[in-house]
């Protein structure tokens, strides 16, 4: 009977450390193991991993920019003899718009694909900021070598095409350098071919192409409409204009402040 109750004790014993450890189980569970276990996943979450991942390409939102902006500026280069007039805020840095993509393609026309050269060159044409988007987010030290290569010394990259920063004076001066290297280069092919409206459905007729004997232009505005801009080139001449404001405001300023530099250069 001793024996009996002796191992009825043990028994009994065995059974609560039993007990206490599937108890414990849960807890460990609940608290987390160590970093070498696997992970769980439920078939969801498995798909989720599995599944091909889109490119996420924001649309550029300029409308932080406003309140940042610099009021006018306005960039004058004549190619004949290197004569310069500006404002005083032409080396400001301020919203790119779609200027920033002429410094896109210039840097994907010499290290992308022949279909993203093509690609580069419609960008141009028809400012296309989806285009901007995917070569952007293919090349995004695009923007940052070719300000280097150049010495544009206002513009600067951004996270997001849209974002990205430079001036009148470094439009004019990427222009003239590229007009100095080749006189038929691409972009101011695609400059001289830009389409009546853009891709967005937007009017490319405003700003500096306005001016007598512009060859080509390269346009931008914000998708508010409070920012514009433009680059256009002639035979002798290269100009820029941005403005807080309308696409009218633009062309006005460029009317009052350019005309007459515009036709000396076309005497000299």
């Amino acid at each position: 009977m001793a024996r009996s109750s002796g191992r009825a004790a043990v028994t009994a014993t065995l059974t609560l450390i039993l007990l206490l450890a599937l108890a414990a189980i849960p807890a460990v569970v609940y608290l987390g193991g160590s970093s070498t276990d696997a992970p769980t996943t439920t078939p969801a979450a498995r798909e989720r991993e599995t599944a091909p991942v889109e490119p996420d390409i924001p649309e550029p939102d300029y409308s932080t920019f406003v309140e940042n902006s610099t009021g006018s500026q306005v960039s004058f280069y004549r190619l004949s003899d290197g004569h310069r007039t500006g404002t005083a805020t032409e080396r400001f840095a301020r919203p790119a718009l779609s200027l920033i993509k002429l410094y896109i393609a210039e840097y994907v026309l010499e290290h992308g694909s022949v279909a993203e050269q093509y690609q580069a060159i419609e960008m141009i044409s028809s400012s296309d900021d989806r285009s901007a988007g995917r070569l952007f987010q293919k090349y995004p030290d695009s923007i940052s070598t070719v300000a280097r290569d150049y010495g544009l010394g206002s513009t600067r990259s951004a996270q997001q095409w849209g974002f990205s920063v430079t001036s009148t004076y470094d439009a004019v001066s990427f222009i003239a350098q590229l007009i100095e290297q080749d006189a038929t280069h691409p972009i101011l092919v695609a400059m001289a071919e830009a389409d009546p409206v853009a891709a967005d459905g937007y009017g490319q007729d405003f700003g500096t192409s306005v001016l007598p004997g512009v060859i080509g232009t390269k346009w931008g505005w914000s998708d508010d409409r409070d920012l514009h801009s433009s680059v256009s080139f002639g035979e002798n001449f290269v100009v820029a204009a941005a403005v807080t404001g309308t696409a009218d405001d633009l062309t006005g300023l460029v009317e009052f402040q350019l005309t007459d530099e515009v036709e000396d250069a076309a005497e000299k």
